[in-house]
């Protein structure tokens, strides 16, 4: 049997069980870094279920948001939003015959930083050495937004890192980690400003892109 039929038929098994167990799902693809969630795609049923097998026996736990969705993948891709009975997830990967790989978020984030800075094709990038920076090293109040309304999920990766100031009793400061989806012709970079729906703003440390989306280790902005 050929493949792109036996996933024709998974797919068609995986709506069947959607139009029994899911609720009704809001589908965005994004196409541009402003308000992803803008201009629905599709609408769709699905379900979510941190085990593969979908039991349904236990809820997403609270530090763990990678879930499996249960749902018709015809037209789905990673990088896909979904936003389902209140909650919004991202599609993180997509294989044959396997149910996609999803990520709860719980927070909505804009990220700041240079014109052109994070542009996967370079236009308009400009440089950003340590001359243009403030003591902080945050790149100051000239920061442009460069993308805004992204769900994200965003923990406490470990408390009191080493990092710090340097100042004798200073407290320092835990480290944060942020899930993104894949975003349209841009990865977020070092020294980016991201701030949440709840106005926390963090300044990012470390970014691993990949094909799943963008884990980013960040700090948090005190002052």
């Amino acid at each position: 049997m050929y493949q792109a039929l036996l996933q024709q038929k998974v797919a068609r098994g995986y709506a069947k069980a959607a139009l029994r167990l899911g609720a009704t799902t809001t589908q965005y693809r994004p196409t541009v870094l402003d308000t992803p969630m803008g201009t629905p795609y599709a609408t769709l049923l699905a379900a979510f279920n941190n085990d593969k097998k979908f039991g349904f026996d236990g809820p997403a736990l609270w530090d763990k948001p990678a879930v499996f969705g249960l749902l018709d993948t015809t037209d789905v891709l990673a990088g896909d939003l979904l936003a389902c009975a209140g909650e919004n997830y991202f599609v993180a990967r997509l294989e044959p015959f396997r149910p996609p790989l999803c990520i709860l978020c719980n927070r909505v984030v804009s990220i700041s930083g240079d014109p052109g800075q994070g542009s996967t094709n370079g236009d308009g990038g400009v440089c950003t050495d340590v001359g243009a920076s403030n003591d902080y090293g945050t790149g100051g109040s000239g920061k442009t937004i460069l993308a805004s309304g992204w769900p994200a999920f965003i923990q406490i990766k470990n408390k009191g890192g080493a990092t710090g100031d340097g100042i004798p009793g200073s407290i320092k400061a835990a480290d944060y980690e942020m899930f993104l989806p894949v975003m349209p012709n841009f990865v977020p970079t070092t020294y980016m400003t991201v701030t949440t729906d709840l106005g926390m703003t963090y300044t990012i440390s470390a970014v691993e892109p990949s094909q799943y989306g963008n884990r980013c280790l960040m700090g948090v902005n005190q002052v």
